[in-house]
C-alpha cells in the first residue's frame, strides 16, 4: 500500500521536466500555444519573451524543492505510520500548492516588471 506514495512525486517530476524543457527549447512565437502561455505572458511580445526567460528557472527550482519536501514528508509520515491514503492526500495537496506557487511567482514577476512602464 505504501508503494502508492510514489504518486507524490508526479508533480515534482513534471515541474522539473517542464522547467528543463522550457529552458532547453525556448518558445519565441506567442501564438504557437506552447511555452509559458497565460494571458499576462501573451499580452505583448515583450511580456512573452520575459515570461519565457523566467518561468523555466522558477518551475525548475520549485520542482526540485518540492521533490525534497515530498521525500522528507513521505519519510516522516511513514515513520509515524500515517495511513497511505492520508499520506497521498497530503503529498498531492503540497504538490498543488507548489505548482500554484510557480504560476503565482511567474505572474507576479511579469506584472512587477511591466508595471514600471
Amino acid at each position: 500500500m505504501y508503494s502508492l506514495l510514489i504518486l507524490n512525486f508526479i508533480i515534482p517530476f513534471v515541474m522539473v521536466l517542464l522547467g528543463y524543457l522550457l529552458k532547453k527549447y525556448p518558445v519565441t512565437d506567442r501564438n504557437s500555444g506552447c511555452g509559458y502561455n497565460t494571458p499576462a505572458s501573451r499580452s505583448s511580445q515583450e511580456h512573452w519573451d520575459y515570461a519565457q526567460e523566467i518561468a523555466p528557472d522558477i518551475f525548475l527550482g520549485l520542482g526540485i524543492r518540492l521533490g525534497i519536501t515530498e521525500v522528507i514528508l513521505n519519510v516522516c509520515l511513514f515513520i509515524f505510520k500515517v495511513p497511505a491514503a492520508q499520506s497521498l492526500l497530503a503529498g498531492i495537496a503540497i504538490g498543488v500548492i507548489f505548482l500554484l506557487l510557480g504560476f503565482y511567482r511567474t505572474e507576479t514577476k511579469i506584472k512587477n516588471r511591466f508595471s514600471e512602464h
